[in-house]
């Protein structure tokens, strides 16, 4: 597979990911609980991909990003989970969240097999391709269809600092 149909692959898992997200929502099905159950999902999934990173790279930079991901994205997470418990809300996954485990365990396994050669530029490319679907789907998605207002300013205050995964991954990416 080519550099160019791998991008593909990654750019057609993030869309996958999120797709759920935006059928659901816009039909005004999402509740609160699955809104929580799929934000700490995808905070999961960089989680994860963070942790591939830490073992992977030989980077200092990737190594520092990677380590601000996964710490992050940790916090936030919990940030979630503490407010279902507050709210009272039961995190449960949409039907179809099946499909994004899925694709996320191919993607997974696809950097796995670059560890020795090529991981940072194809980690970097994914996490420059995963915040910007997220940031998407958390602004035109996930708040809109919040139902409480204390979930909407939690999604509000964390924005900025998925908009600062970004842009530090396009930096580090532009360095490599």
């Amino acid at each position: 597979m080519g550099i160019k149909s791998k991008r593909y692959l990654l750019t057609g898992l993030i869309v996958s990911l999120l797709a759920t997200q935006s059928t659901l929502a816009q039909a005004g099905k999402m509740t609160d609980g699955e809104i929580i159950a799929v934000y700490n999902q995808v905070n999961t999934f960089d989680i994860e991909t963070a942790g591939l990173a830490l073992k992977c790279s030989k980077s200092k930079e990737v190594l520092s990003l990677a380590t601000m991901v996964q710490n992050d994205h940790t916090g936030v997470r919990q940030m979630a989970a503490d407010l279902a418990k507050e709210l009272g809300v039961p995190k449960s996954l949409p039907a179809g969240r099946e499909n994004a485990t899925a694709e996320h365990a191919k993607t997974l396994k696809m950097l796995n097999k670059k560890c020795d050669d090529g991981f940072d530029r194809a980690y970097l490319k994914y996490e420059i391709d995963f915040h910007t679907a997220a940031i998407d789907a958390v602004e035109n998605v996930l708040i809109p269809a919040a139902n409480e207002q204390k979930l909407k300013s939690l999604m509000k205050k964390i924005l900025p600092g998925f908009e600062h995964h970004l842009s530090e991954t396009k930096r580090v990416y532009e360095t490599m």
